[in-house]
């Protein structure tokens, strides 16, 4: 007797079925999240070169955390817009937004770690409109994004983040 074929329609409709999505989606936030300080540590060491073997760009976003006011960083992928970066807030399809989006909902000034460079930055979320325009750059170089609006209801937003000069955005 010989093993079932994977590749069958039933067996793959089994693999893509609501609850395997689900079951990935957790697994890929987990190790996501669970490897936030050795993926920072690795973009710190390398200025970022160590994402360039994937053909990605990344960057260590720095927010205040809204409750807590302890920094946050977190390493993200993003997508160049002029002498913006534009990030996405995916947080692997889940039905919540990752923290750094809400904490920067509570306060758009951060810090941001590109190559060897330090910058203050301001988010600003893009609109619906310029988010829809603005997808099909992120799916040229990050195909895989495309899995993330199928796995959930809410809207992932697209932020827009802005470099500041050291007055800007500051306490008045």
């Amino acid at each position: 007797m010989s093993a079932p074929d994977i590749r069958s329609p039933s067996r793959r409709g089994d693999w893509l079925s609501p609850r395997w999505e689900s079951i990935k989606t957790r697994i890929e936030h987990e190790v996501d999240t669970r490897s936030v300080r050795l993926a920072a540590a690795l973009i710190r060491l390398t200025q970022g070169r160590v994402v360039r073997l994937w053909r990605r760009q990344a960057l260590l976003l720095t927010t205040r955390g809204r409750k807590t006011g302890q920094e946050r960083t977190v390493p993200l992928q993003f997508f160049p817009n002029g002498h913006d970066m534009i990030v996405v807030a995916a947080n692997s399809g889940l039905p919540s937004p990752p923290g750094w989006y809400v904490n920067l909902t509570a306060d758009p000034v951060a810090r941001v770690e590109v190559g060897d460079r330090t910058l203050r930055v301001r988010a600003e979320e893009l609109s619906a409109e310029a988010a829809a325009a603005f997808w099909p750059r992120v799916l040229q170089v990050a195909p895989d994004y495309a899995k993330y609006p199928r796995r959930t209801n809410r809207r992932i937003p697209l932020i827009r983040l802005v470099p500041i000069g050291p007055s800007e955005g500051a306490a008045s």
